[in-house]
């Protein structure tokens, strides 16, 4: 996994769920919340059998940036 560039500054990464932000929103791609689903459940079981989350946290960051 490669390190991500810090944002650039100002950048908030919490924006206001406004009119804007729902006018830049795109609906979900065929499975792609299927996927995020799968990676952010494997995170909770591995942290309800007192696993490392660390892998299970590894593999929902890649998920997530291939759904940019």
């Amino acid at each position: 996994m490669s390190i991500r560039p810090k944002p650039p500054e100002g950048f908030d990464e919490n924006p206001p769920l406004d009119a804007d932000f729902f006018a830049r929103a795109r609906p979900a791609a065929p499975g792609e919340a299927a996927r995020l689903r799968a990676v952010l459940e494997r995170i909770v079981k591995a942290h309800e059998e007192g696993r490392p989350v660390d892998d299970a946290i590894a593999q929902a960051r890649e998920t997530l940036a291939e759904a940019e």
